[in-house]
């Protein structure tokens, strides 16, 4: 688990641990991704998509998806009722996508269990976690427009592998890609609220924007062993941080494009970065992180969360 300035909770659903939750089915969340997929029931298998998945070979995992029609329905009206009250942007879209992909840990420290639908909306969700963050870290769409069309997420699939991990690829058809867009997009009828995703949005935020400050200055050679430096290079970071990552060139500022008006806490963040020919800069960068985090991390405490599961033995 990463260190960060960041409570046990907060770090146990944004990092990486939380994908060895098991939900009632025993199955974990991260799937191919956790340490425990070789417990739970597989079925994998090769099918035909007609898009680059077909040429890769790879199976998709059935017993996973079968989780997903299951729920399907559910999964389609969560979306679209989430926030249903908020405008209709890409912003919101983001949001609902991390508001799902939250849902299912926070309900593990919650209630000590993770149920099949949390652990199918999770799933659903994940990839357009990552889509949508990328898209907007990138300023190829901003996050006050509104919600792109299938047709521009058709082409977003088609031009980059999206649908294609290292072992598997998405088992879910173009047409249930669509639906699922669509639903991230449309204003439902009877709105809902994830009481704990801004708070932990904005941790998420924060920690990629240190993560971006420390990039430019660890590569001019400085110390590694500051707070914003090790979610920097950490080998499995949370997935924000990531995604910033993986922007070549994108700094702190870049994190502000996920909102369309980024919160106090990120504001502050920002303008408390130091010159970075402060030789004590990243010192600089870590206090900020630590001062900046302390708000969205007290709400999130008071929401009473239990403590994290250990990690899987072995």
């Amino acid at each position: 688990m990463i260190e960060a300035p960041v409570n046990a909770q907060a770090a146990w659903i944004l990092g990486p641990a939380h994908l060895d939750a098991l939900d009632v089915d025993g199955r974990p969340l991260g799937e191919r991704a956790s340490a425990r997929y070789e417990e739970a029931e597989r079925r994998e298998k090769v099918r035909s998509f007609g898009d680059a998945r077909d040429a890769t070979g790879l199976p998709c995992n059935h017993a996973a998806f079968a989780q997903l029609r299951g729920a399907w329905t559910e999964i389609l009206a969560w979306l679209r009722d989430l926030d249903a009250d908020r405008p209709a942007t890409v912003q919101r879209m983001h949001r609902r996508a991390f508001a799902a992909v939250t849902q299912a840990p926070l309900l593990a420290l919650r209630q000590g269990r993770v149920s099949v639908f949390s652990a199918a909306l999770f799933k659903t969700a994940l990839g357009f976690s990552d889509l949508l963050a990328r898209l907007l870290l990138e300023g190829r769409v901003d996050a006050a427009d509104p919600p792109p069309s299938v047709e521009a997420l058709d082409a977003w699939l088609d031009a980059e592998p999206w649908l294609v991990g290292e072992r598997q690829v998405c088992a879910g058809s173009r047409e249930q890609i669509r639906a699922a867009w669509r639903a991230l997009a449309e204003t439902g009828r009877s709105p809902h609220a994830e009481p704990d995703v801004d708070a932990l949005l904005e941790v998420a935020a924060l920690q990629a924007a240190a993560a971006g400050a420390a990039r430019a200055l660890v590569r001019e050679g400085r110390p590694d062993d500051s707070l914003s430096a090790r979610l920097y290079l950490a080998e499995a970071p949370p997935r924000l941080v990531r995604s910033l990552l993986q922007v070549e060139g994108a700094g702190p500022v870049h994190a502000a494009l996920l909102f369309a008006d980024p919160p106090p806490s990120l504001r502050a963040f920002l303008a408390a970065l130091p010159d970075p020919a402060d030789p004590m800069a990243l010192t600089a960068v870590d206090a900020a992180l630590v001062a900046c985090s302390a708000d969205p991390l007290a709400r999130l405490t008071r929401s009473g969360l239990r403590a994290p599961p250990p990690p899987p033995v072995g």
